[in-house]
């Protein structure tokens, strides 16, 4: 039996989640929220790198997770529509440097994560530890970005798990991405939600 493991950032998304594949809160005392359904459990990690990390390994050693799901917003750094979700074929860190050679493969690598044979489009990710304003800060060939993706996938594959990512993108990372974000959470997140369905 597969054991789904969902890490999602934010109480807003997490919410939109629950309500649509009716998990219900469990009292795990592992100073999280945590929902649950017959092969569905959901974590909520707080945003960033390090929260993420720290909760996708939680979820992992208490639950018997046999994949990982990681679902939530993201800004475009493309001419890509709010509103739309996508499955993610790859992600990386924009906001890793190392000067030294031996430990640059493990910062700087790409993550190749899982996409359902009828996926249609995908995008790239990039994870950082910035909620970005100006996309032109972001050096790399990326679709999108988002702030616990990479995290998520290196605990993932550290753990020989298979990794899906599920992205909606709320705004275009630009100075108004903090209002954008908010005004289009529930449509991003209701995309999601409708891929998600096609991996539950």
């Amino acid at each position: 039996m597969t054991n789904i493991g969902i890490v999602c950032a934010m109480s807003e998304e997490v919410q939109k989640i629950v309500s649509a594949f009716e998990l219900q809160p469990i009292e795990a005392h592992l100073g999280y929220n945590i929902y649950q359904n017959n092969n569905v459990t959901l974590i909520e990690s707080s945003i960033g790198k390090v929260a993420s990390s720290l909760a996708a390994t939680t979820l992992i050693n208490k639950f018997n997770i046999t994949q990982i799901v990681n679902i939530g917003l993201a800004g475009a750094l493309k001419s890509i529509p709010a509103g739309k979700a996508y499955f993610v074929s790859s992600v990386s860190q924009h906001d890793a440097f190392i000067p030294f050679d031996e430990y640059q493969q493990d910062m700087y690598q790409s993550i190749e994560c899982q996409i359902p044979d009828h996926a249609k489009n995908t995008l790239v990710l990039t994870t950082g530890d910035q909620f970005i304003t100006n996309s032109n800060d972001i050096n790399n060939s990326a679709d999108i970005v988002d702030m616990e993706g990479f995290a998520v996938a290196y605990i993932a594959n550290r753990y020989n798990l298979p990794i899906t990512m599920i992205k909606g993108v709320s705004d275009d990372a630009n100075n108004s991405s903090e209002s954008e974000l908010f005004e289009n959470l529930n449509l991003a997140m209701d995309q999601t939600i409708t891929l998600l369905k096609q991996v539950i």
